[in-house]
């Protein structure tokens, strides 16, 4: 490389480094040279123009066909662009001219991790550490695959290496918060979350993730207002687009008012207790959006004067507009504030006859959920779910315990049909195959005695009726439980919950549960008189 080209390769360098990538690809829009070439792809992933890399790259590889980082980055792009095994390939063909290139051994991990071979994705992420101890890269894709592998200590470890090596670096803070988090050390994933914040004060999963802490240690007020960052330009959600004016707490006295639902049925179930206190502020109409699957249940509601389809053309028809979970803030909800006038949801009369003499009751009925929904359409929640789901054959030391009548609530292609696993004397009496929306299942919950469920909607249906529910709740709890309530609930004052001691680990929980409902089921026993 001569000179000139040699001192224009630095300055762009330079812009790379500084994150200015436009600048530093036009500048080198006249270089032909391999190093070149491959600093031109490496502008344009980052700008995420795949085909450009792409074409930079061969023409960086033919250029110089031993390039090992233009082979790298290739394969960065090929798999941008779901072209795995070509990027496979392009990765090992690195790997052969660089055997010690970090960054190729790092991204072949990410390879295995995207089909995922989890083991084969730790040894190439180990083998980067091992080329490279320094490279803040390798230490995050390494912690990544822990925490798949539910190896949090690790995870937590790699992160904090990740951060100490990259200081700047607000995502790697970011996930050693998480980590963090996973192993509840609460107080240190606040502080990383707050550092990745400093860093970058629009880093939205910093914001949401920081909201979820602060909600579960019971900081609502700035808890709710950070929770407010979902609907920002890169959140999680996107109100709707109505053209209705979004209420920011301006009065309601006479004015109409459509809130609609967000996220998932249990999220419903579980804030729908806010409308009353709409109408109370004197809406003269008040509207609920929510899916079919509720709206019979949600006309119960104390101040509700219609659930209509999110399609429906009266939804424009409204002064103001609002997100359910939007209203804790609104409200100015804090621990000491909760509104749990219970039950606030009922169950209609109708719907009680119907289901009146259905189920085989006894002295002492119990439903039981062991799963909740999958909800494969997103990966994060299909992660959590993965975490706070059973099988049917892990509930049988509850079973097996004596004088119940266990009816069950479990609702799922896969989830229900594992009562075909029981033993057949032992399997609870199951109804849910008639259950066609929440108001069925609603008039079940209201002839039982208790209601067991992993952290699912049911348990916000239970809680919602006044019903005594108990939650099994996994380690890192879900941040609506607090995270360190001992038992009990602000939102259910007759939930009581069973917490995980160990990440993964359902038989001590399942076992407490068991010891919990002989002890229920003994004290319901009338007393024996002396003669």
């Amino acid at each position: 490389m001569q000179t000139s080209a040699r001192s224009d390769y630095a300055s762009a360098e330079a812009l790379y480094l500084d994150g200015r990538f436009a600048q530093a690809l036009a500048s080198l829009k006249a270089c032909d040279d391999a190093l070149s070439l491959n600093l031109a792809a490496a502008c344009c992933l980052a700008l995420a123009r795949v085909t450009d890399a792409a074409a930079y790259c061969h023409r960086a590889i033919d250029a110089d066909p031993r390039n090992a980082n233009a082979h790298n980055n290739l394969g960065v792009a090929l798999r941008a662009d779901g072209r795995l095994q070509d990027a496979k390939a392009a990765f090992l063909r690195a790997l052969e001219i660089a055997p010690n290139l970090a960054n190729a051994h790092s991204n072949l991990g990410l390879f295995h991790d995207a089909l995922g071979a989890h083991d084969d994705a730790m040894q190439s992420h180990r083998r980067a550490l091992e080329c490279d101890p320094r490279d803040s890269y390798a230490h995050l894709n390494y912690g990544f695959c822990c925490t798949k592998l539910g190896r949090y200590g690790e995870a937590e470890q790699a992160f904090q290496s990740a951060a100490s090596l990259a200081p700047s670096d607000a995502q790697a803070h970011f996930n050693h918060g998480t980590a963090l988090k996973k192993l509840v050390r609460f107080e240190e994933a606040e502080a990383a979350y707050r550092r990745a914040l400093a860093l970058h004060p629009d880093h939205i999963d910093a914001k949401l993730n920081l909201a979820h802490l602060l909600l579960g240690l019971g900081t609502m007020r700035e808890g709710w207002a950070l929770f407010e960052s979902r609907y920002e330009p890169g959140g999680w959600f996107e109100p709707p687009r109505t053209g209705v004016p979004m209420w920011q707490g301006e009065p309601l006295e006479g004015k109409s008012l459509i809130v609609w639902v967000e996220q998932g049925h249990g999220d419903t179930l579980q804030f729908c207790r806010y409308l009353p206190m709409l109408k109370a502020r004197g809406v003269a109409r008040l509207s609920f959006a929510c899916p079919d699957a509720l709206r019979e249940l949600c006309l119960t509601i104390e101040g509700v004067d219609a659930c209509i389809g999110f399609d429906d053309d009266a939804v424009l028809d409204h002064d103001y507009q609002c997100m359910l979970m939007s209203l804790p803030h609104r409200f100015g909800t804090t621990l000491d504030s909760v509104p749990a006038a219970l039950p606030y949801l009922h169950v209609q009369q109708a719907r009680a006859r119907a289901w009146q003499d259905r189920l085989p009751l006894g002295d002492f009925n119990v439903g039981l959920v062991w799963a909740g929904d999958p909800r494969s359409h997103a990966a994060h929640l299909n992660a959590v779910d993965r975490q706070r789901s059973l099988s049917a054959q892990q509930y049988l030391p509850i079973l097996r315990v004596p004088g119940v009548t266990f009816i069950s609530l479990q609702k799922g292609a896969t989830t229900q049909p594992q009562i075909d696993t029981l033993p057949p004397d032992l399997r609870p009496f199951d109804p849910m195959h008639d259950v066609t929306d929440f108001a069925d299942t609603a008039a079940i919950i209201e002839q039982l005695d208790l209601v067991i469920t992993v952290d699912t909607s049911v348990a916000h249906l239970a809680g919602a009726l006044n019903k005594p529910v108990w939650i099994l709740s996994r380690y890192d709890g879900c941040w609506r439980w607090l995270y360190r309530a001992e038992r009990t609930s602000p939102w259910y004052p007759k939930a009581r919950l069973f917490r995980q001691t160990q990440p993964g680990e359902w038989d001590d929980v399942i076992a407490d549960v068991a010891r919990a409902l002989e002890e229920a089921q003994l004290l319901r026993r009338p007393s024996k008189l002396a003669p």
